[in-house]
């Protein structure tokens, strides 16, 4: 949760020159406060219905003046009722019980040397994923000689009710305790800057569902393929970085990066008594230099370039028991249908990128900034990992290579009337190869895989308008499409085959989606004030996976808040609710010929009254 939060920091497009790998569409940098010499304390206590309880709180402050400063910040956010319902079990999925705390320690008490030490914990245990079986299960009668590559059947609908999920007893959960830190160390040497940032976290990860909803078969409360998962990772990196300036007009910043990460998980799924287990090692070692500079060649234009280099080397190993486990080894020749038994692969692969940033800013006046970039984006290779069982070339048995993007951008920032009219406009043209998606397959699982290039172009649109004092209208927008240029007829498993992905489409890429919305502020006396505020968010129809077999409906979606506090927000009760009309809606699903037909719902009407003060 957002406790003692900054800013947040919303960069568009690939940002490979600074943030590095798995950074190809962009970053969202949530920061939170460091202490200083300034105290606050702030919290709140919120009550809403199926039961949900939340508490938050955040305090700091100097603890030596001039010198040490700390914090503390807290999140306890449980449900004892779920908003889904399960009639074989008579329980209602959706419960959690949320624990997370941090704590920093900043030292700034020379101006040559400055520490921040952050340490953070959670506790996470849910009622894990409950999908909603879908009627009818298997599209065979469409007539299909592959009807693996067929939509899911037309008229597809819930099982039972629209929330209702009839997985057996203990099939659906998840657990998760995690922990970490990190030390930022900044060393003014006099003209040059240097930074060090070291991190570290440790997680532990359990949880179990059924990946029919219970509805195998289309029978309520047949389990279908039962998947339990207990995984582990440690993570650490380290980061120097040198940032200085030429002159007034030339800034530049240079840096290394290193990073390890070393997992390991037991994945197991049943089905009828028979299945496999598949104990899973991995380990990730990445290495990466960059530079960046800014050129301010007049008052108004400025030009920026950067570059990377990155190479990541990773190792991984799988042994599978069980009636579901093969490998090449139990491949005739040629290749047809495996004859089941034990399973083992072992693989290990390297890649390295080179990435490149030019971007240039014009300010055409103090209230308008127009600016042009062109970026590139690296995304990491890996391994198989969903394959239930299949550890053959076919599937888990070789790795997926990395994806990549060039993306252009080019956009407008203004303000006018006196900055009450905020006006942001962009326009982008991104061109992938290799993308990586999930392939869906009723005999492979779902594995990720690289399927071909696509290029996608769009418009984006932000406007935030304050017509009067204590009233903010706000707005944002977005259209893209895409258009595949190539697609690998060899994407495991089965091929893709030109019917698969619709040259026009890209899965989870609705065309159109946004946001309009108010808050409005009304002075009382004594201080106080009234406020209250709607938003109205609309997403166009999408594909919910690389095939495009499971079409998701748009949807609207309307939320609102209403409250009374001091104008100065130093308190406050707020009523908040979320989709309040109480539509039903869809946001992802699965379809495997004979195997699942699911749906992910978005929940029903919430709301909450809460209590906050901030001091």
């Amino acid at each position: 949760d957002l406790t003692d939060l900054e800013r947040i920091e919303v960069l568009r497009g690939p940002q490979g020159t600074l943030y590095g790998r798995n950074t190809i569409a962009g970053a969202i940098k949530i920061i939170s406060r460091t202490p200083g010499d300034e105290s606050w304390a702030s919290g709140s206590v919120g009550i809403g219905n199926y039961s949900t309880t939340k508490v938050t709180g955040s305090i700091g402050g100097p603890i030596q003046t001039g010198s040490l400063a700390g914090s503390l910040a807290f999140v306890y956010d449980r449900r004892n009722d779920g908003w889904q319902d399960n009639p074989v079990l008579g329980t209602d999925p959706g419960e959690y019980d949320n624990k997370a705390g941090r704590v920093k320690l900043h030292w700034y008490g020379t101006s040559n040397f400055d520490a921040v030490l952050t340490a953070w914990i959670a506790d996470v245990e849910n009622d894990g994923y409950n999908g909603i079986p879908y009627v009818p299960f298997s599209n065979a009668d469409i007539g299909s000689p592959n009807p693996d590559f067929d939509p899911a059947p037309p008229g597809s609908r819930p099982l039972g009710g629209f929330y209702d999920n009839f997985s057996p007893a203990g099939a659906n959960y998840g657990e998760s305790q995690q922990g970490g830190g990190s030390l930022a160390l900044t060393f003014n040497l006099g003209g040059v800057t240097l930074k060090s940032i070291s991190a570290f976290a440790d997680v532990d990860d359990q949880f179990g569902f059924d990946l029919a909803g219970g509805g195998l078969a289309g029978v309520p409360g047949l389990g279908g393929l039962l998947i339990t998962s207990d995984s582990e990772f440690q993570q650490w990196s380290q980061e120097f970085q040198l940032l200085g300036s030429l002159g007034e007009r030339f800034e530049w910043q240079a840096g290394a990066f290193y990073l390890n990460e070393d997992g390991s998980q037991l994945f197991s799924g049943s089905i009828f008594g028979s299945g496999f287990a598949e104990q899973i090692e991995n380990e990730t070692d990445s290495y990466a230099l960059f530079a960046e500079g800014t050129w301010q060649a007049t008052k108004a234009l400025s030009f920026t370039g950067g570059v990377r280099w990155t190479r990541d080397e990773k190792s991984f190993s799988d042994t599978c028991l069980g009636a579901f486990c093969f490998d090449d080894s139990d491949l005739p020749d040629p290749m047809t249908s495996p004859t089941p038994g034990d399973g083992f692969v072992a693989l290990d692969d390297d890649w390295d990128e080179v990435t490149f940033k030019l971007g240039s800013d014009y300010r055409f006046s103090d209230s308008m900034l127009g600016y042009l970039s062109y970026a590139q984006g690296f995304q990491a290779g890996g391994f198989r990992t969903l394959c239930f069982g299949n550890l053959s070339s076919l599937c888990g048995g070789t790795a997926f290579d990395p994806q990549t993007v060039d993306s252009i951008e080019a956009g407008l920032k203004s303000n006018f009337f006196d900055n009450r009219l905020r006006l942001n406009v962009a326009a982008f043209y991104a061109m992938y190869e290799d993308i990586q998606q999930i392939v869906i397959n009723a005999a492979n699982g779902f594995p990720i895989d690289n399927i071909g290039d696509v290029d996608v172009y769009g418009l984006e649109l932000e406007l935030n308008w304050s017509p009067i004092d204590d009233l903010n209208v706000y707005a944002t927008g977005g259209y893209q499409e895409s258009d595949f240029g190539t697609v690998d007829p060899a994407s495991p498993p089965g091929g893709l085959n030109g019917n698969a992905i619709p040259t026009s489409e890209l899965g989870s890429n609705p065309s159109w989606q946004g946001k309009i919305g108010f808050d409005y502020t009304i002075p009382l006396d004594r201080g106080l004030a009234f406020f209250y505020g709607l938003d109205l968010y609309h997403t166009d129809n999408y594909f919910s996976e690389s095939r495009n077999l499971v079409e998701i409906d748009s949807y609207t979606r309307l939320n609102g808040f209403v409250g009374l506090g001091a104008y100065d927000r130093q308190w406050q009760v707020a009523l908040t609710g979320k989709n309040i009309t109480d539509e039903q809606d869809n946001v992802s699903g699965i379809f495997a010929e004979g195997f699942t037909n699911i749906r992910t719902p978005l929940p029903p009407v919430e709301y909450m009254l809460t209590f906050k003060f901030n001091y």
